[in-house]
């Protein structure tokens, strides 16, 4: 009886182990799933609204609280939220062409996707108040973007943009 007690528990442990690593396969195959649709997102947005100028992604891939704290934003402005980008975006490409984006880096882990990111133009029309120079520019950016939902809801990044401005 004894030794049936001890195989019985043994079985019960070896049946609680199997169940814990399928429950946990399991939430690693989604949560797999759900980082690779992110970087998807992520990607798709980037694409489309730095190198087609598509400012239409934007009400796509947004909700309406949507901010992105870029680091020159002391603050004290507006927040930079979806009607900011689309405005930005207008203005940029009517100032730059032949965009490129080249990503260096795409690392997701859970709601989040970084990036690191190199953008190439050529400046050819006013933007800021710089009249078109025909110069090549480059940005480089680091951004982290935070999902919900297949949504991009937040964007913290850091550029160069500030310096590639003034050298105009």
């Amino acid at each position: 009886m004894k030794t049936l007690k001890i195989t019985l528990f043994v079985l019960l442990i070896a049946a609680t182990k199997l169940v814990c690593a399928q429950e946990l396969q399991s939430k690693t195959a989604v949560n797999k799933s759900t980082i690779e649709k992110n970087k998807d997102v992520v990607i798709k947005f980037n694409k489309a609204y730095w190198e087609s100028g598509n400012v239409k992604i934007v009400k796509e891939l947004f909700p309406d609280y949507y901010v992105d704290h870029f680091e020159p934003h002391d603050g004290n402005g507006p927040p930079i939220d979806t009607i900011l980008l689309v405005e930005f975006m207008t203005s940029f490409k009517k100032a730059f062409s032949n965009v490129n984006i080249e990503f260096h880096e795409v690392l997701g882990e859970g709601d989040k996707v970084s990036l690191l990111k190199t953008i190439t133009a050529t400046h050819t029309g006013e933007f800021l108040g710089k009249a078109a120079t025909g110069k090549k520019v480059v940005i480089n950016i680091v951004e982290t973007d935070i999902l919900k939902d297949g949504k991009i809801t937040d964007t913290w990044a850091l550029s160069n943009l500030p310096q590639v401005i003034q050298a105009l």
